[in-house]
């Protein structure tokens, strides 16, 4: 067991090598902790022995006891097991002092993460537990440190990406590693098949994919923001959007959606459905979607898309009109009347009807 605090990018280090028995993550950033934390799942567990011997617990709703008689118990049909235990700040002397006495003699089948919202954890059996665990803080990247993460975290997005478009990704970006995530994800939208991200790309994408982008499309209709999808909608179709590229990017989104919702809706809990969404933000607002959009709406929004696939590939109409049309459809299949009633979505159904 380690003996000193380690820091974040020592930790991807070692991660390399093995897994350790037991993680505290502290530390002022985030994001790298739920990086961090997926990490060693992703070390540890295959994704298909992950529904029987992962659980994330939250530190306010079980005890330090109780999370040590889980570490101890044996894994279901694999050798190893995973427990995350996030907001371990709330826990007590009595539950730290349970969780100290497990650090001491961990199981070797287990790997027990357990990570904090606070920088540091002062009180003496903290400092105990900490000098015992494999500490890592997770605090802001070093300027120097910034470039090459994106370029790792990029290779997560299955893009590379060239370091001329790195320093320009962070020039017009930004050092937040959130920020700098989503963009990666946009970009790799972005740029389709290409395996590689370039400066070129970015000049390209860049400057207008914070706000007005098919990513921001696809996650306005996920949350049923109607006003909002109309108005990115509206947008790339004045940016001269490709019609097949949006259809496709909205069409996968409700794809994944619907595979989520559906195991949301069998009793998977959110954290395990949405295990291999690294980025927190990213995860937050994909567990509001998947909250939004009951199962059996999905079939009415795919016969849409299929409308709007023949508009595209008949060329019968014009596929913008059609295209918001079909989002007033959607919003009037919960029963929602934000828009209904709207004289100007009347006019773009007789619009739409009469093309």
């Amino acid at each position: 067991m380690a003996k000193k605090r380690i820091y974040y990018a020592e930790f991807r280090r070692t991660l390399e090598q093995e897994a350790k028995p037991v993680y505290l993550f502290t530390g002022a950033e985030t994001f790298l902790k739920e990086e961090g934390t997926q990490a060693i799942i992703d070390k540890v567990l295959p994704p298909a022995e992950r529904n029987l011997n992962f659980e994330s617990l939250y530190a306010g709703d079980i005890s330090g006891t109780d999370v040590r008689e889980r570490a101890l118990t044996m894994p279901f049909f694999t050798s190893q097991r995973v427990i995350l235990v996030r907001q371990v700040e709330k826990w007590r002397a009595p539950d730290v002092k349970a969780l100290n006495d497990y650090v001491e003699r961990p199981s070797d089948s287990t790997t027990l993460i357990l990570s904090s919202q606070e920088e540091r954890l002062k009180t003496e059996a903290w400092n105990t537990l900490a000098a015992r665990a494999y500490h890592v803080e997770c605090y802001p990247l070093f300027d120097n440190q910034v470039p090459d993460w994106v370029d790792r975290r990029s290779r997560d997005h299955g893009k590379r990406i060239s370091r001329d478009a790195i320093h320009m990704l962070i020039e017009r970006v930004g050092q937040s590693l959130t920020d700098l995530d989503n963009e990666l994800g946009k970009l790799a939208s972005y740029v389709g098949p290409k395996d590689a991200i370039s400066d070129e790309d970015v000049k390209a994408a860049a400057g207008h994919l914070r706000q007005d982008t098919i990513h921001d499309l696809d996650r306005a209709l996920g949350k049923k923001q109607w006003r909002e999808a109309v108005r990115l909608a509206n947008q790339l179709m004045e940016d001269g959007a490709n019609a097949p590229q949006t259809l496709s990017s909205v069409a996968w989104h409700f794809r994944t959606l619907y595979a989520d919702r559906l195991k949301y809706e069998k009793g998977d809990a959110l954290d395990q459905v949405l295990i291999s969404v690294r980025n927190p933000q990213m995860k937050q607002e994909r567990a509001e979607q998947i909250k939004q959009f009951p199962a059996a709406e999905f079939p009415h929004v795919f016969r849409e898309l299929l409308k709007l696939d023949e508009h595209v590939k008949t060329g019968k109409g014009h596929w913008e009109l059609q295209f918001l049309l079909s989002i007033l459809r959607w919003q009037k299949m919960g029963g929602e009347r934000s828009l209904s009633n709207r004289s100007s979505f009347r006019a773009i159904e007789n619009r739409a009807m009469e093309q």
